[in-house]
């Protein structure tokens, strides 16, 4: 049968050059003074990275390309791994980094936490719930090295980007909010005279009332910030709170926010980076001034790891082109967790990504990158986000999302962040199961 031997003899050319293609070897006990064999392996993506381009500078690249042999085990980034048209493969010698089969490799942004202790201080024991005093546990993070606190403090990028966050066990935990779950509820609002209004209205102040009377201990507390859904169902904003007034229940927004538009009375709203409401299992409040972290666990903290996200996008792409990553999990980092700009035919095959705090896979321009087989998760704003293709000549770009688990995304950011997004010329998104995506699961915009 003709097309039994072609198939047969595709395959042991395929079998051929996979015998012919370097491998180099990392393992998370090796040391990047090793010379990267199986014997003596690397400890660092980086040093495979060095590696290659130091033989792709001797000579050209072996038929069959260079595989980067990873051993199961937690890879802690000290910085993105960052690769550019020199770190690139070719058609038929790509570069290859995959966990070796059978094996869980761990690829994190995140730091461990170590050295909690009960909290002592009487001032903060004061601004604590009673019942949560002796449950509630303090770290310091510059001990740690960790001085880098991006996220509340920065007004203009926290709307859509939490910076740093706290896992532990591998899940996401709750920065210290009210109420712990659902909503609070604009009782009534204010127009430009004071005067209570029936529908929308506005003052600069932004004041309205809410008759939960909760909001009257945070009085001394600063950084508050309330994230509502201030007039549409579909917009949500997170504002910083100004004062509250707990005689008369009211409540005004900060000034500088930015905010223009009226306030809806029964529009819906919480409020979060709150000490005195770390009062439930799971949540965390970090002290901004003084670099503590506090953390209520849900189970004893030696039964999980306690990990904050530290380094932002954790491997960047730019201008490569035949390079796959294959069976690596990547975690806890700021960001997204790989970017691809330019370049053509990168894949990223059968990884778990979760725990970021953008997305799982951003690619912008470039052509026929893939995300294949991905498990994708726990992401504070969408999974897999596609762009590219000139729609001036419609040209496409074949970028391509298949046969991915997309879901529980956008803790973050719940509004418009899309379980997959395909923006361009000829882009795709096909075989995927997507759940638990509270707006949108694809959205597509061009041709």
């Amino acid at each position: 049968n003709m097309r039994t031997m072609t198939l047969t003899l595709g395959t042991l050319i395929l079998a051929c050059q996979g015998a012919m293609a370097s491998t180099l070897f990392v393992a998370s006990d090796g040391s990047d003074a090793n010379p990267g064999t199986e014997e003596k392996p690397f400890a660092t993506l980086e040093r495979a990275r060095d590696e290659i381009r130091q033989r792709k500078a001797a000579g050209p690249l072996p038929a069959g390309g260079i595989t980067v042999d990873v051993r199961g085990g937690v890879y802690e980034l000290p910085r993105p791994l960052e690769l550019t048209d020199q770190d690139s493969g070719a058609e038929n010698a790509p570069i290859v980094y995959r966990a070796r089969q059978g094996e869980v490799v761990k690829i994190t942004g995140g730091r461990a936490v170590l050295g909690w202790k009960p909290v002592t201080d009487s001032a903060v024991l004061q601004r604590l719930d009673p019942a949560a005093a002796d449950k509630v546990f303090q770290a310091d993070l510059q001990t740690l090295g960790i001085t880098d606190w991006e996220g509340i403090g920065n007004a203009r990028t926290y709307q859509s980007d939490p910076g740093l966050q706290l896992f532990f066990q591998d899940q996401p935990m709750t920065l210290a909010r009210y109420p712990n779950t659902g909503y609070l509820r604009i009782a009534d609002v204010f127009d430009a005279n004071g005067v209570a209004a029936s529908g929308r209205a506005n003052t600069a102040e932004g004041r309205f009332v809410c008759d939960d009377p909760r909001p009257a201990r945070w009085l001394g507390e600063k950084d508050i910030w309330l994230h509502g859904f201030w007039v549409y169902d579909w917009a949500d904003l997170r504002l910083p709170l100004g004062s509250v007034d707990g005689a008369a229940r009211t409540i005004s927004l900060g000034a500088g926010s930015g905010r223009s538009f009226d306030l809806r009375k029964g529009q819906w709203f919480y409020a979060e980076n709150v000490l005195p409401e770390l009062d439930s299992p799971g949540e965390w409040y970090l002290d901004r001034d003084a670099g503590i972290l506090y953390f209520w666990p849900p189970a004893p903290l030696d039964t999980g790891k306690t990990v904050v996200s530290v380094v932002r996008d954790l491997i960047r792409l730019d201008g490569v082109s035949h390079v796959i990553f294959r069976g690596l999990g990547i975690e806890a980092g700021r960001g997204s967790a790989v970017v691809v700009r330019g370049g053509s035919n990168v894949r990223v095959v059968a990884g778990t990504i979760r725990n970021m705090g953008n997305w799982a896979v951003k690619v912008y321009g470039g052509t026929s990158h893939g995300v294949v087989g991905c498990d994708i998760y726990q992401t504070g704003q969408g999974g897999i986000h596609l762009e590219g293709g000139d729609r001036q000549t419609l040209t496409a770009a074949g970028h391509y999302a298949d046969n991915n688990h997309i879901h529980h995304t956008a803790r973050w950011d719940p509004v418009y962040q899309q379980g997959i997004t395909v923006f361009g010329v000829g882009n795709r998104a096909t075989h995927n199961l997507i759940h638990h995506v509270p707006h949108i699961a694809i959205g597509f915009t061009g041709n």
